[in-house]
């Protein structure tokens, strides 16, 4: 993967343009933004060396219902003694990475001797960059070939087209000494719904006029299709799009040292990247620098920042330092003219790299993170108050091709399409089944936070009665059209529902939804798939016989989730309060716990318990259903159902995460909650072949109580 977020400090100086006097809410934001333009128009080269410590480490993982996991992490230590007129030396201290849920065992980063240059940044310089950068690139390129995503900085001369200003909060630092330094906030709110754009937070000293705090976000998140060309994702599916990553928060804090120098302390970043309605992959960023010793003239005054480079100077420079490369045993890199000169040591030692106690802790460990509890505190402060974003119309071209297939509907296709307000999103989508000609349409607003997503919708749909089993997924449409088995059960819903989830870039650790809706009988209507086609008695089993009901209900899902290295032990646990009034009235209450472990040096074991009960009268379509991957392998859905449930499934399996063979019994019953009992269950044992720690499961199941038989699935987010 090459990602990478361009921010910059100080830009390099653009023609300035008329201010626009509608960009300023106060006559003192317009002068922090003159101020800070003009330091802009200067360099600081009064440090001429400086040596610090750099820890960064990168997280990247995928939900899931069962147990979110890591796909990849990386941390690297460096010790970085940067020299303005003479060579950088770069040591390795400590470095790693790995693929925990395929391959556990920590490496060293490829190219890592290419990347360390990237982290001893020139402090006149004008760029960060942040994330997976571009360091195997010849280092004597030219730079303005390079496709970072850049933001369009809230600074830069004639930014007032893009954005408005605000003072906000002021703040004093008192020294020992009785020195005082004041910082002013400087409120950035954009004008357009554009992700290069940022809304955000800048804090300015006011005697320097530096940015010593920056905390941003994008304007809105990024859109594969709306903002990369046609061409880029023409040969992509439908039903991965759209395809979008959401920046939760960027952060660039600086530090003040030997009371003169502000300089980098703390980088963060945490987004989370979609597609479509079934993938979330969360990533996280954090670099520290920290034991600064500066050297420098503290009695130099800032210099005009020199002119652009032609050309020519510029790729005489490259050449010379080019030269210099294989004569030296030095690395170069070159902008505008000038080229810097490092080099870098790692040590022979690999085991003494991967286990140095230099490195961060990896995300997922015990004391996870870099940030004090007392800066996360006001970092999470810091994003409720950043700007909202304005009010502007987006519509995004409707996107066909929508299509599932059961045996109610047949093959129902449809579109959807989206209405992007900026402060709220508006979306509808509209299927047809081929069976009867019924519509399924669905429309809601959706209004977003910066810590909870609130979902106003209304549908007359076919819905599942158990969501979790995901009966209206591409994986339960290509079993029933394949394999003549549909294991959901439906009924026909009509009304309106309101649902509060957290933000899409934290943790779904809880879900509500309110609803009212009128519940109807769903008939089946089709015999085919491929073995019907074979064989004319291989037919689709009778759909459930819903009561006809009006109902005004809520539904609370509270989930946790403690461990996320397959290495080590993980636990989950979810617990669901539903119930309902109307034609109807009832409560239900389910959970489930799921542990993985491993065993010793070459096993992994899970198991996982759930059950649940209801009270009052409850309708057919609210019962609980056994049968089928998610709850009980070698049956068929509906093989058990009642008010009352309980079930277990124990596995082993080798430890190895990327490819495993699985050993696995499943048991459970359902039934009337006065007659529910631990005698004669359902009871199923099978082997699988697990792959990307259980991402991708295939088992071969025999059921072993009537009806007895032997079962092949397919599916995702297995316990191992």
């Amino acid at each position: 993967m090459s990602f990478a977020i361009l921010v910059t400090a100080v830009l390099a100086v653009q023609n300035p343009g008329r201010g626009d006097s509608s960009a300023y809410l106060d006559a003192q934001a317009r002068r922090l933004v003159a101020d800070a333009r003009e330091r802009r128009e200067t360099i600081d080269r009064s440090i001429t060396a400086y040596r610090t410590r750099m820890r960064e480490r990168i997280g990247v993982g995928i939900r899931a219902l069962r147990r979110d996991r890591m796909l990849y992490r990386r941390e690297i230590a460096l010790q970085i003694d940067w020299q303005r007129d003479s060579v950088t030396r770069i040591d390795v201290i400590g470095a790693r990475q790995s693929v925990p849920a395929a391959v556990p065992k920590p490496s060293l980063p490829e190219d890592l001797k290419g990347e360390a240059r990237d982290y001893a940044f020139d402090p006149a310089n004008d760029h960060l960059t942040i994330g997976w950068g571009k360091a195997r690139r010849d280092s004597t390129e030219d730079s303005t070939r390079h496709r970072d995503v850049e933001f369009r900085h809230p600074l830069a001369p004639g930014s007032e087209a893009d954005y408005r200003f605000a003072t906000g909060d002021s703040s004093v630092v008192v020294f020992p000494d009785g020195r005082e330094i004041r910082l002013r906030e400087l409120r950035i709110i954009p004008r357009r719904l554009d992700f290069r754009l940022m809304s955000g937070s800048f804090w300015i000293d006011e005697g320097s006029h530096a940015v010593v705090r920056a905390l941003i976000r994008p304007a809105r998140p990024f859109d594969f299709e709306q903002d990369l060309s046609d061409e880029d994702g023409k040969d992509i599916p439908g039903f991965v799009k759209p395809i979008r990553v959401e920046v939760r928060f960027l952060t660039i804090d600086y530090g003040l040292w030997t009371g003169r120098w502000w300089l980098p302390r703390l980088i963060a970043m945490d987004a989370v990247a979609t597609a479509g309605s079934f993938l979330q992959m969360p990533m996280r960023y954090e670099r520290v620098y920290d034991d600064y010793a500066v050297r420098g003239d503290t009695t130099a005054r800032r210099a005009p920042r020199p002119t652009e480079a032609t050309e020519a100077e510029d790729s005489i420079a490259r050449a010379e330092c080019h030269e210099r490369e294989k004569v030296d045993k030095v690395s170069c890199r070159c902008a505008n003219g000038h080229c810097s000169r490092f080099t870098v040591h790692i040590p022979t030692d690999t085991a003494a790299l991967l286990a140095s106690s230099s490195l961060p802790p990896p995300f997922g460990a015990t004391h996870d993170t870099l940030i004090t509890s007392g800066e996360l505190e006001e970092l999470t402060h810091g994003l409720g108050d950043l700007p909202q974003a304005p009010w502007q119309l987006h519509a995004r071209p409707p996107r066909w091709g929508l299509a599932r297939y059961n045996r109610v509907e047949g093959l129902s296709l449809g579109a959807r399409g989206e209405l992007d307000l900026g402060r709220l999103q508006l979306d509808g989508a509209a299927r047809i089944a081929t069976t009867d000609g019924e519509p399924d349409l669905q429309g809601g607003v959706l209004r977003e936070t910066g810590t909870a997503r609130i979902r106003l919708k209304g549908y007359r749909r076919l819905a599942a009665v158990d969501p979790t089993a995901r009966s209206l997924s591409i994986g339960n449409s290509l079993g029933a059209l394949m394999l003549g088995r549909d294991d959901g059960d439906y009924f026909h819903a009509t009304g309106a529902e309101l649902t509060i989830a957290p933000a899409v870039t934290l943790a779904q650790r809880f879900e509500v939804r309110l609803y009212a809706e009128r519940q109807r009988r769903a008939l089946k209507r089709t015999d085919f798939s491929f073995p019907h086609a074979l064989h004319e008695d291989h037919i689709f089993r009778p759909n459930i016989s819903a009561d006809s009901a009006d109902q005004l209900g809520a539904s609370l899902t509270l989930r946790t989730q403690q461990g996320i290295d397959p290495e080590r032990p993980q636990w989950t646990a979810d617990v669901t309060i539903d119930g309902g009034v109307g034609t109807y009235r009832f409560g239900r209450v389910s959970s489930t716990l799921r542990v993985t472990a491993p065993l010793g040096p070459r096993i992994a074991g899970a198991v996982e318990l759930a059950g649940g009960m209801a009270d009052g009268v409850v309708p057919i379509q609210s019962y609980w259903y056994l049968g089928g991957p998610g709850t009980i392998r070698g049956y068929g859905g509906n093989a058990s159902s009642g008010d009352a449930f309980w079930r277990a499934r124990l596995e082993l399996a080798n430890r190895w995460p990327a490819a495993r063979v699985v050993l696995f019994a499943d048991v459970g019953r359902a039934g009337p909650r006065e007659h529910l009992s631990l005698v004669r269950p359902l009871t199923g044992v099978g082997v699988g072949a697990s792959f990307v720690d259980g991402l991708l499961r295939f088992d071969v199941t025999r059921a072993l109580r009537s009806p007895t038989g032997w079962r092949l699935d397919f599916y995702t987010d297995a316990a191992l």
